[in-house]
């Protein structure tokens, strides 16, 4: 790889001198209790880079040595004059005797090298390290699941990541009396507890990077001086923003439940409130109507009643005149029949004749020309007094002249009722002998009277 690459990708994607530097004060809390301790406060830092932490560390009174591979990164170095050389960094451990440091510092170099190169560097540290001595190996966090799964695979260099508690496990399992996971370079509004998060926070916003701050084996009273750095906690762990999360969104949705719940408490009071209004006006309204109802009816049975007894009036006042009328009916009936009623009945007649003479001397026609053929029939059977009848009229022509006018105008209806369709021809009627014997002496009858 080119030596400028390198330099080039650190200057745009880790950030300033100056940034970096910020970032790296968190540490001086830590390193103060050894400088305290050890007055010639020998410190080597590993994978230097631009040095940043060397510089840092002049200022605040240590002797820091940094080693790296990367002569784009060393230039950077000597052009402030920091004390760097070119070297490999176990090979730089090994060179070194025991308890000659206080300090060993590796940032962003464990994700570089494989994992038995990394297990060798830390056993070096804690050969070299004085009791009480730090080792700080900050690397990116791949708790962060933006880091882990996308940003981590940015740099070429980088192997794979390390989770925070392999690299604290390795610490303990070489030697180290305690170690602290310092979480690093979260946004500060996350510690923000009333700060509202979204899902791209859990994602992206646990600590980016993180550091393990291993401490050596040391007597009660040097390690007692770093118990309060060690007790705070730092950053932003994955399990804190998505119980946040979780916790915030459990809260919205009861607050969302709440509200629905208050809202439809609302709605079906003001349903209920509605319900019993309409309710109360059906029931007025069926109130109303059902006593007009009850009212029509109780007319409609007065009514009834009043037709009733009207109805039961009229029955009885038909019933005297029907039994008035039996009596009336009776009592003519007998009348008729008796004798008296029948001696009187030509007097009768009479007087309807003289009360009405058209009307008499009409019936008195229809009456002769009903018993007229009948007569003549009768006399046919008798000739003798038919003679004598005949001899009678002879001695009155206007009479016999009346009389033969009337049996003309009979025989004429007679014959038109025989020319009736409707009737046939009389002579094409079967006749019994007697039948034909009463024909016979209509003809002669009739023909004596043209004679």
């Amino acid at each position: 790889m080119d030596s400028r690459f390198y330099r080039a990708f650190e200057d745009r994607h880790r950030g300033s001198r100056a940034l970096i530097a910020k970032r790296l004060e968190v540490y001086l809390p830590f390193m103060a209790p050894l400088k305290a301790q050890y007055p010639q406060a020998a410190v080597l830092d590993i994978g230097c880079g631009r040095g940043e932490w060397i510089e840092l560390l002049l200022g605040e009174g240590y002797l820091p040595t940094g080693v790296d591979l990367d002569d784009g990164m060393l230039d950077a170095c000597r052009a402030l004059n920091l004390p760097v050389r070119n070297d490999d960094a176990l090979n730089a451990l090994r060179q070194l005797p025991d308890e000659s440091l206080v300090a060993v510092s590796g940032f962003h170099i464990a994700e570089h090298v494989p994992f038995s190169v990394l297990e060798e560097m830390v056993a070096e540290a804690s050969r070299v390290l004085r009791p009480g001595g730090l080792l700080i190996l900050e690397t990116p966090n791949a708790e962060n699941v933006v880091v882990g799964t996308n940003n981590f695979f940015v740099d070429p260099t980088h192997e794979r990541p390390i989770p925070s508690l392999l690299l604290s496990f390795l610490t303990d399992f070489k030697g180290f009396v305690r170690s602290k996971i310092i979480r690093l370079q979260e946004a500060p509004d996350l510690h923000d507890m009333d700060r509202r998060l979204g899902v791209m926070d859990v994602l992206a916003g646990t600590s980016p990077d993180y550091a393990v701050i291993a401490q050596k084996q040391a007597p009660a009273e040097v390690l007692s001086a770093f118990d309060p750095v060690f007790e705070k906690d730092y950053g932003v762990s994955l399990d804190q923003l998505a119980s946040r999360y979780d916790q915030a969104l459990e809260g919205r949705f009861c607050k969302i439940e709440n509200q629905m719940a208050s809202d439809l408490r609302d709605m079906l009071n003001r349903l209920q409130t509605e319900q019993a209004q309409r309710l109360e006006l059906i029931e007025s309204n069926f109130e109303r109507e059902r006593a007009s109802l009850q009212h029509s009816l109780e007319q409609a049975l007065q009514r009834a009643e009043q037709l009733q007894g009207e109805m039961n009036q009229s029955l009885s006042n038909a019933h005297h005149w029907y039994l008035r009328a039996s009596s009336f009916e009776q009592q003519l009936q007998a009348l008729r029949l008796s004798t008296a009623w029948r001696i009187t009945a030509p007097l009768r007649y009479a007087g309807h004749m003289l009360s009405h003479p058209a009307q008499a001397i009409s019936s008195l026609k229809q009456g002769l020309r009903r018993i007229a053929p009948h007569a003549r029939l009768w006399l046919a059977r008798r000739p003798a007094i038919e003679r004598k009848v005949l001899a009678s009229l002879q001695r009155s022509p206007c009479l016999m002249a009346r009389l033969r006018n009337l049996l003309k105008a009979e025989v004429t209806d007679v014959s038109a009722d025989a020319n009736d369709p409707q009737h046939g021809l009389i002579d094409h009627a079967p006749l019994t002998p007697r039948g034909r014997a009463i024909e016979s002496a209509l003809r002669q009858a009739m023909m004596k009277g043209k004679k």
